[in-house]
């Protein structure tokens, strides 16, 4: 026991030493190594150095600062966790590292896992990239008034810094450059920052606050990605871009300021679930998926001379109820207000000439529509599951009704379809199950797959002149379809085309020569099959009509 008393009394000294802060003050550079022995380097948890310093001090401070491990044969060996340069100066050089005058080095402290507190040398004008990137324990930092830039991912991963404090000289801030500070709550950019690069803020959980300057021009992208509780944003008046994924995910955002924004990229909002309305006065481009998921914007209001409204730009904003679009809008790509539940009404713009495929399918509350003159296409679903829309007018130059355009469009009674349309693609109005009546163009040649099947309200029907051919289960399980008349010029109908319509009474065909069927085309069905005057016989000698019975002449 005495043994033990003894050796621990004279290991106190020893201890204490590794407590105590140490200064040093060097008068040349490369003098570091001579001021900080191997016998104490190791030992400082405290440690402050001013005077000129050059590469080869850098890289030993980097020795000794970025330590994650110590010696445990050495009680006396500790890890820096306060490290203060405000005395120093950085001198341009190659030793140790490359240097440049009050610059510090590219990554000098990169992962100084105990590091707590760090004070930078006065007069120093940059940071250098990853600088004190993954310094996960620093709570403490002083930048000097003098500071001009920070560079890429300078703090990145700083999880434990809760503020900084930026110097009003600070121009630049690289990209990445304080990504991960999750600990972040609010924070102020000084006026001479022109641009937020990529990724600044991206992931700072914390950040609830943000003050952006007056001269501020463009917002890049991932900037505030992530920022979970970041919810009220003022766009100052010079910003003109926003980039891509700028505050995807920022679930908290409910108010954002940025009316003369021009440009805006992909993702920028996507998934702000709390942001309730937009207003753009000036905008000009949107990126994809722009306010994708932002499920409580109830309205949007833009101006400005906007070409496209892009894929996906309002998908999944279930509460959007009030769209103003202006007339300069030609394209409304795929999917743009797909599953937007509450919309009722929208206005399209007159210069529209493409509506893209799925652009409004599943809004559930649209009840009505009408399609401006200039349209010359419409993609494919482009309304499917619209169970609410009740009446459309389709006033465009479009050739074909493409597939599943009006598919489960459950309450629609009526449609008028344009003259030019030739084409009526697979299950374009397959269970719109109110629709009672429909005027087939003169220009139409053929009806696709299960163009009407289930379409229970459907009682009459006339296929004009110009179609060859009907495809498989077009009008199948059409339980009230009564009569149909065929054109003169028709080809071929599909099997299952006419099957399952209890209440078919009477087929009019007017060719004198039989279309081909199948064996199903007809399967469920008796109606009388009436046939131009003199064709009976080559009806009855057709191999698809020869089982066929109830023909009558005209």
């Amino acid at each position: 026991m005495k043994k033990f008393i003894v050796i621990l009394l004279a290991a106190l000294p020893m201890l204490a030493m590794a407590q105590v802060p140490v200064t040093i003050n060097v008068d040349a550079v490369g003098k570091l190594a001579t001021e900080l022995p191997d016998s104490v380097r190791f030992t400082v948890a405290d440690l402050t150095v001013s005077g000129p310093l050059n590469g080869a001090d850098l890289k030993l401070l980097q020795q000794i600062v970025t330590r994650t491990k110590t010696n445990k044969k050495n009680a006396n060996e500790c890890l820096v966790s306060s490290i203060d340069l405000s005395g120093a100066t950085i001198e341009e050089g190659k030793d140790g590292m490359k240097t440049k005058a009050s610059e510090l080095p590219d990554g000098l402290f990169k992962g100084a896992k105990s590091l707590m507190k760090a004070v930078l040398p006065q007069g120093l004008t940059t940071i250098g990239n990853s600088c004190f990137e993954g310094c996960e324990s620093l709570t403490d930092i002083t930048l000097p008034e003098s500071l001009i830039e920070i560079g890429s991912d300078a703090f990145e991963d700083c999880k434990s810094l809760p503020s900084l404090t930026l110097p009003e000289n600070l121009k630049t801030i690289g990209t990445n450059a304080f990504e991960g500070c999750k600990s972040f709550t609010t924070m102020t950019i000084p006026a001479g920052v022109r641009v937020l690069e990529a990724d600044v803020f991206k992931e700072c959980s914390a950040l609830s606050s943000i003050t952006l300057p007056e001269n501020l021009t463009q917002i890049g992208g991932e900037a505030f990605m992530d920022c979970q509780v970041l919810d009220n944003v003022i766009i100052p008046e010079n910003v003109k871009e926003i980039g891509n994924s700028a505050f995807k995910k920022c679930t908290t955002l409910a108010n954002i300021q940025m009316e003369n924004v021009e440009k805006i990229g992909s993702n920028a909002f996507d998934g702000c679930k709390n942001l309730q309305a937009v207003t753009l006065k000036r905008i000009s481009k949107f990126g994809a998926n722009a306010f994708e998921g932002c499920t409580a914007l109830t309205t949007v209001t833009l101006e400005g001379g906007l070409d496209e409204l892009s894929e996906d730009i309002f998908k999944g904003c279930t509460s959007l109820e009030t769209v103003s679009i202006p007339n300069s809008v030609k394209n409304i790509a795929n999917e743009a207000f797909a599953e937007c539940k509450s919309l009722s009404a929208i206005t399209l713009p007159t210069g529209l000439t493409k509506i893209g495929s799925h652009a409004f399918e599943g809004c559930a509350s649209l009840k009505e529509i009408g399609i401006p003159n200039l349209v010359k296409s419409i993609g494919s679903s482009a309304f499917e599951n619209c169970t609410s829309l009740d009446s459309i007018a389709i006033n465009g130059f479009i050739e074909e009704i493409s597939s599943d355009l009006f598919r489960h469009c459950h309450n629609l009674r009526s449609i008028n379809i344009p003259n030019t349309v030739r084409k009526i693609g697979s299950k374009a109005f397959e269970e719109c199950t109110a629709l009672a009546n429909i005027s087939l163009p003169a220009a139409l040649t053929s009806i696709g797959d299960d163009a009407f099947a289930k379409c229970n309200s459907l009682t009459n029907l006339r296929v004009h002149v110009a179609v060859k051919e009907i495809g498989s289960s077009a009008f199948e399980e059409c339980a009230m379809l009564s009569t149909i008349e065929l054109s003169s010029a028709l080809k071929k109908i599909g099997g299952s085309a006419f099957s399952k319509c209890a209440s078919l009474k009477e087929v009019i065909l007017n060719s004198p020569a039989p279309p081909t069927i199948s064996k199903s085309t007809f399967k469920g069905t008796a109606p009388t099959f009436i046939i131009p005057r003199g064709s009976l016989a080559v009806y009855i000698a057709h191999k698809d009509w020869k089982n066929i019975s109830g023909y009558r002449e005209k």
